[in-house]
């Protein structure tokens, strides 16, 4: 039988019988002796030895030789003609040529993961730890924005009532500071890790658009204040209200955090012969805090400055912001329809069901195509607030079966406005966009 010659002809290294019965090794030439991995320069000089390497790249007889003086572990799967395990106690024993055989099973089931998810797990419990300790970065991290200045200031005041438990100071008076005041309580430092969509609807009610970040709640109502923001990077602290329980409008009430705190213990807060006097003394604490740092109260110059920048109320009554040339027109322009007529073709979607009754809703979107037609029109002219105003009123409407006509509009205004935070925001709520009141992140399993 015709033996293959071995690679390293004379000078192998392998004493294992089946290795010799399988090649020939034939005696060494003047081409072999140049060419053989196994060979080792008697007499060489660095500089020689440098230069070799540089002109033959492929001679690996230094490696070899390194190679030689190790030993290499044992594995469970070496070459089938290694049957014979001899010579055990030899200085290269375990060193045969092996062959690994890849599993048979395809790379992304199950193997690469086993690997790599808990170096990942690992990473994101790293990098959440690390974001706890610095609550501007948590916020700015999962919540995707800025917070006023009037939103630390208000935390301080409420350790200085109760340093242990600052959260609480307002709560029997029948108020909760949330949201994002959560963060600056630590509550997040041991709870549950949870997606990134889950942060973005922490406390966020069924008619708060992306603009809207809620801060306090009424207990055991729909009532909610917190900050509205234009922009994503807004750090205005202007503050408005809405109550889930009596729809989507919404009220600006203030230019900052103690407004609405304020605004509470005028309008909302439920008075009784034991409650009447804490509610005048915090109310006093307030506005003694707020004019020593320098907090204006019921100012409305920052209101009545964005009053003069919206473009169109809106369902929600508040208005949208966005850059508008008034001299050019460019910027903005109205809908096809009416918010009356709006409304009557929208009213059509409230008692169908898109998934089961295809032809009425195909019907009652005939109507209204024009007007979502007009709206991407009217973006290809440079005029996004019109596609902002159409998917913020199908919002406002409240007909979870128009999500997937309001998305596309508000991916497209949200891209050309350069406002991106807010299509994560909005995003996640059309996912898991619930009514209620129990909103709250923390207590989610």
């Amino acid at each position: 039988m015709d033996k293959q010659d071995c690679k390293y002809g004379a000078d192998c290294y392998q004493k294992n019988p089946a290795h010799k019965e399988k090649y020939r090794h034939p005696p060494k030439t003047a081409a072999t002796e140049e060419r053989s991995p196994g060979k080792v320069e008697q007499e060489v000089s660095p500089s020689s030895s440098s230069k070799r390497s540089s002109e033959n790249p492929l001679d690996h007889s230094d490696a070899m030789e390194d190679v030689k003086k190790c030993k290499r572990p044992p594995t469970p799967e070496k070459d089938n003609d290694n049957a014979e395990e001899s010579d055990k106690a030899n200085e290269y024993y375990g060193m045969t040529r092996q062959r690994y055989t890849l599993p048979e099973v395809p790379m992304d089931v199950g193997m690469m993961s086993d690997i790599y998810d808990p170096q990942i797990e690992f990473s994101k419990k790293e990098e959440y730890k690390e974001l706890c300790g610095d609550w501007k970065m948590f916020i700015k991290h999962k919540f995707l924005v800025d917070m006023p200045d009037c939103f630390q200031s208000m935390w301080d005041f409420c350790r200085s009532k109760n340093e242990e438990k600052p959260w609480e100071v307002f709560e029997k008076l029948g108020l909760r500071l949330v949201g994002p005041f959560d963060v600056l309580a630590k509550k997040f430092k041991d709870a549950k890790m949870h997606e990134p969509g889950d942060y973005l609807r922490h406390w966020r009610f069924y008619y708060d658009p992306p603009e809207f970040q809620t801060v306090l709640v009424k207990k055991d109502s729909g009532v909610h204040y917190g900050y509205w923001r234009d922009q994503p990077d807004d750090t205005s602290g202007l503050v408005a209200m809405n109550d889930v329980n009596k729809g989507c409008e919404f009220k600006m009430i203030g230019e900052n955090v103690f407004d609405a705190v304020i605004h509470f213990l005028e309008n909302e807060v439920t008075t009784t012969p034991f409650n009447k006097g804490p509610i005048a003394a915090m109310k006093k604490s307030l506005e003694e805090w707020a004019k020593s740092h320098d907090i204006k109260l019921k100012a409305n110059d920052k209101q009545k400055a964005r009053g003069k920048a919206v473009v169109c109320k809106t369902f929600h009554k508040v208005g949208i912001v966005v850059p508008f040339d008034r001299k050019k027109e460019l910027g903005y322009r109205e809908l096809l329809e009416s918010d009356a007529n709006l409304k009557k073709i929208l009213s059509r979607f409230d008692r169908i069901d898109n998934a089961a009754d295809k032809i009425e809703f195909d019907a009652a979107m005939s109507q209204l195509q024009p007007v979502v037609t007009g709206a991407f029109i009217a973006v290809d002219e440079c005029d996004f607030g019109t596609a902002l105003e159409l998917a913020t009123d199908l919002f406002c409407h409240g007909t979870k079966n128009l999500h997937d006509v309001m998305k596309p509009l508000f991916v497209t205004a949200y891209s050309m406005l350069q406002r991106p935070q807010y299509i994560a925001i909005i995003k996640s709520h059309l996912e898991d966009r619930r009514r209620g009141i129990d909103l709250d992140l923390l207590t989610k399993r």
